[in-house]
């Protein structure tokens, strides 16, 4: 059972294992990009290439979904980023329960985003976790954890692959784990519990009157999706990628945070924050593509005072 790109990774792993996999549960296909044509989720696209049957429920607490799981009468259910929560009638069927995999270092970031919020907290370290679900989210006994530094630079597209690829090789030790019959599993501390909730839109609008780190760990933790962005000349300036400007000082007291102070032909314009300076390296405009710092700077030729919003 998964959805996006991320789930991909480990439906690949099992099929190479030699696991039968009975079938693919993921959401229905929904309209995407400009022409909003009906795309199929990533988990459908390689389920089909695999030859596997696919089961696309808007809901799963139906009579008729329980009883088609039911008949299909899984040893174990294998839950990545689906999406959609499990009721109790299906988590009670296959003998082994349920396992899920998140992208975290559980009891930490428990919710929707935990990449995003990792990074957007300025963490120097994750993980992946392995559970056996309950009703709770994300609450289940720990199978498997293994942890992994993040890279300074690292934006959510990027940890995000890495841990897919993580993710789906301790899923395939947590089902070895779970055949043994060890019930050892790790209560999580609830104690230690925190939440990633979904981010909106809204979440990525810049506040330049934040410290440059602050500022360098949103963009880094909002790409691609939702996606950062301020606001130049009065249109939507999304924000890729940025570099902390530690050469930049302070020129005269009137210049305040969002400002351009400098222009960096090579690398792109600076702009200043509160106590310092981040230059944008990459930068789409609305309406169009994704474009260099520098690039910009010859195309929309900001100037030393304007003002980013």
């Amino acid at each position: 059972m998964g959805t996006p790109g991320f789930a991909v990774p480990t439906l690949e792993a099992l099929h190479q294992k030699g696991h039968e996999i009975l079938a693919v549960f993921t959401q229905p296909d929904r309209p995407s990009g400009r022409g909003r044509s009906i795309a199929f989720t990533p988990v459908k696209q390689k389920a089909l290439e695999l030859g596997i049957a696919v089961y696309q429920p808007a809901a799963l607490k139906t009579d008729q979904i329980i009883q088609t799981v039911s008949t299909l009468d899984p040893e174990v259910l294998v839950v990545v980023a689906y999406g959609l929560k499990l009721p109790n009638d299906i988590l009670n069927i296959p003998k082994y329960g349920a396992v899920n995999l998140h992208p975290s270092l559980l009891p930490r970031y428990r919710g929707a985003a935990p990449i995003n919020h990792a990074l957007l907290n300025g963490d120097t370290v994750t993980g992946v976790t392995s559970i056996l679900m309950n009703s709770r989210m994300d609450a289940g006994d720990i199978i498997l954890q293994e942890a992994v530094p993040i890279s300074p630079d690292e934006n959510a597209e990027e940890l995000e692959g890495r841990l897919a690829v993580l993710g789906a090789e301790l899923i395939s030790r947590s089902l070895e784990v779970l055949k043994t019959g060890d019930c050892g599993f790790k209560k999580q501390d609830e104690a230690l519990v925190t939440f990633a909730p979904k981010l909106s839109a809204d979440d990525g609008h810049i506040n330049w009157e934040r410290a440059s780190r602050e500022i360098y760990n949103q963009i880094r933790g909002m790409t691609p999706r939702p996606g950062a962005f301020t606001v130049f000349k009065g249109k939507r300036l999304e924000v890729l990628a940025t570099l902390l400007n530690t050469e930049y000082r302070i020129q005269n007291t009137k210049e305040v945070p969002g400002q351009v102070v400098a222009v960096d032909k090579n690398k792109g314009p600076v702009i200043k924050t509160l106590g310092g300076a981040v230059i944008l390296t990459e930068v789409k405009p609305q309406g169009k593509k994704a474009m260099s710092g520098d690039e910009f700077i010859r195309g929309y030729k900001p100037v030393i005072g304007d003002m980013l919003l």
